[in-house]
């Protein structure tokens, strides 16, 4: 497994192995938005009446209704990776938390066994790459550079939970159907633009977009949820699919065959001793 490739599956477990190729299947990518807003005024609504601004606040009281609470997760899923450049699919991971203080990935593929480890915290990011035999040792701020995107502990925590990331009260944009509501919001960095759906506020898709328009390359990260389950009472979306834009598209789905909330969990992580390099 090539390192580019771990830190990117790293990346897309949001978004971030050596596997033995099957039939490509392709990730499949839904229209966002779904519903044409195009005839809307680009800036933020001028002036809201009373009505629109509470619906705006019921809209928003639904979603975090919605939001997931935990103490511990863990889960086992498959994972499919594409690029402009390669094709992995069927990467058995291993993903456990410890809310606000631990997530920990493990990555197999078949025959050959675990091939990648990670443990994450606020502060510090530690992988471990087995086939190319490299240490990866940074703390948070380094870890972004790595990454290629600037996000913290809590917003990875909520993309692998599935609670919206970069959701403010910022609601603007608001386009209403029977089936899905959808609308924009801002962040200091970013523009966030949701999917939900009109009868209990569950997310379907949510994108990502740099603010600043005046890079070579803006990025944004779409995520589209399927498949919801019931799990311990919390609505949990089992199959996900992300889609990176920079230079590039990078195609990862996520789907998740095990589930399981605030049982006990450990987090066993030794850097190697030797045969390593550190990067």
């Amino acid at each position: 497994m090539k390192q580019k490739v771990v830190v990117q599956i790293f990346l897309g477990i949001l978004c971030l192995a050596a596997i033995s190729c099957r039939h490509t299947r392709q990730i499949p990518r839904s229209t966002f938005p779904a519903v044409d807003s195009t005839h809307l005024p680009a800036g933020k609504d001028s002036a809201l009446s009373n009505e629109d601004i509470a619906f705006n606040e019921k809209l928003l009281t639904g979603i975090k209704a919605n939001r997931i609470e935990f103490n511990t997760f863990s889960a086992k899923l498959k994972i499919d990776f594409e690029n402009d450049k390669q094709k992995q699919q069927n990467i058995s991971t291993n993903i456990r938390m410890q809310k606000d203080s631990m997530i920990w990935i493990s990555v197999s593929a078949p025959i050959i066994g675990e091939v990648a480890r990670a443990v994450i915290t606020k502060d510090s990011l530690k992988a471990y790459d087995r086939l190319n035999k490299k240490v990866f040792l940074r703390d948070m701020t380094s870890a972004q550079d790595l990454l290629k995107i600037p996000f913290d502990f809590k917003t990875l925590q909520d993309m692998i939970i599935g609670n919206p990331v970069f959701l403010s009260d910022s609601v603007y944009r608001v386009v209403k159907t029977p089936a899905v509501i959808s609308f924009s919001c801002d962040s200091t960095l970013f523009t966030s633009l949701f999917n939900v759906f009109a009868d209990d506020y569950v997310l379907q898709q949510s994108k990502v977009m740099d603010k600043d328009s005046t890079g070579e390359h803006k990025r944004s990260c779409e995520l589209t949820y399927g498949d919801y389950k019931d799990t311990g009472g919390r609505k949990f979306a089992t199959k996900r699919r992300v889609f990176i834009e920079e230079k590039n598209v990078t195609k990862i789905a996520m789907d998740f065959n095990r589930v399981e909330f605030d049982q006990p969990v450990t987090f066993p992580f030794v850097v190697p001793s030797s045969g390593y390099t550190i990067q």
